[in-house]
């Protein structure tokens, strides 16, 4: 970490910024439009269409540094703030002392939890108590949590019917590269455990869920957990106790140029189905920072990765550390082979089921047996589920199968 330099973005001034914004925009309008109107993607919902073409829309017309300044506007903590007032939603928030990112404190800002309590009570943890949802948002690590964001959060904690769901306010690339994410993954996940000066939650009554790279982060703390890294203490759970659950929606596991530049992968293929692209997938990395080498920020793309996953998931070599696993991914994404990739035997092991656009019940009986479960959402882009939930679309493939698969822990 402390060979890290901090990078600052060259802002425009704000003023500027709204001109631009204002000039493009009726362009923005008409593109949208006709890309809507003619769009191919005829299997998704009209509304799933409507975000999509949006999105695509957008990252053709504005410019990277104009969409970063305008979606950096608004942060992680005033997004979850306004919402849980709006919709009364009981909501507490934790800075976490220094000392839980002790070999770093003076280079990070503390990291800060927002607690959301939800109210249930039902038991649905081998301890008999309900289970906390820590959970770890997306945004290409350079992107804070957004409203669209808040919906789909609270609909994965009823589902499980959480107690309580915990958002990591994380810091920001390129201001605060890796690996000061991790960093602050693991100190909320040890303020969570810690009997002394934390909330002494046990491991088996928290689940671990995040989206694109809130996912990545799920891989690198049980990753830390299993392999501590040199940035951040170690982190153990009590001898016999594993969580709950991990849930990995598109997350982002590999970065491998090979894999990005295949001219028959997904990166390529899904190059007009998703919204995202290589060339933004490109941006973030750069400003994230990510090491290559490192199995904490490249989780299946680094050798010894997968003794690392099969002692994680499988308990070979190591205690296993989580109870069940669950990997969701579009097939229109361009992760798609890489989450394939660390799905595979090697690595996390996973049984794969196609979830198909069809409403029948062949496909979501499957989620209910086996510990480790991907699933292919047929037609669908990078994190669907979320887009759905901001447009209040619940009938969504990926929507319908983390759900259902929340809904059996």
């Amino acid at each position: 970490m402390t060979s890290k330099q901090k990078l600052r973005p060259d802002a425009s001034p704000e003023v500027l910024d709204w001109i631009s914004l204002v000039a493009l925009f009726p362009l923005f309008l008409t593109k949208w439009s006709l890309a809507f109107l003619f769009s191919n993607q005829k299997s998704l919902h009209w509304r799933q269409n409507c975000a999509l073409t949006f999105l695509r829309t957008q990252r053709s017309i504005f410019p990277t540094p104009l969409l970063r300044w305008l979606v950096r506007r608004v942060s992680t903590g005033s997004t979850i703030k306004d919402y849980c007032s709006k919709h009364k939603i009981a909501h507490q928030i934790v800075t976490l002392p220094a000392s839980l990112t002790e070999l770093h404190p003076a280079l990070l800002p503390p990291a800060v939890l927002h607690i959301l309590t939800l109210g249930n009570v039902e038991a649905k943890s081998r301890s008999g108590k309900a289970p906390t949802l820590l959970y770890f948002h997306g945004g290409g690590f350079v992107n804070p949590l957004r409203s669209p964001h808040m919906p789909f959060i609270l609909a994965c904690g009823h589902s499980v019917r959480a107690k309580q769901i915990i958002i990591l306010e994380y810091s920001l690339a390129p201001e605060h590269p890796y690996p000061a994410q991790l960093i602050q993954c693991v100190a909320s996940l040890s303020y969570l455990m810690c009997t002394s000066s934390g909330l002494g939650i046990s491991a088996e009554d928290i689940i671990l869920a995040g989206d694109s790279a809130g996912g990545t982060l799920v891989g690198s703390v049980l990753s830390h957990i299993q392999n501590p890294s040199p940035y951040a203490p170690k982190l153990q759970i009590k001898s016999g106790e594993e969580f709950q659950a991990a849930v990995m929606i598109s997350p982002f596991v590999r970065l491998h140029k090979e894999s990005m530049d295949s001219p028959m992968g997904s990166y390529k293929m899904n190059e007009k189905r998703d919204y995202l692209t290589r060339i933004q997938v490109d941006e973030f990395g750069e400003a994230w920072k990510g090491d290559e080498k490192e199995v904490w920020a490249n989780l299946c793309g680094v050798e010894g990765a997968d003794k690392v996953w099969q002692a994680v998931f499988q308990g070979k070599g190591g205690a296993r550390l989580v109870k069940k696993l669950f990997i969701t991914v579009g097939t229109a994404e361009v992760f798609l082979d890489d989450c394939r990739f660390f799905g595979g035997e090697s690595y996390a092991n996973t049984r794969t089921v196609i979830a198909k656009q069809e409403k029948n019940k062949d496909w979501m009986e499957e989620l209910g047996s086996g510990e480790r479960i991907m699933v292919e959402c047929e037609g669908e882009a990078h994190v669907q589920a979320v887009l759905d939930a901001a447009l209040g679309y619940q009938d969504g493939v990926m929507t319908r199968a983390i759900m259902t698969w929340l809904k059996t822990l």
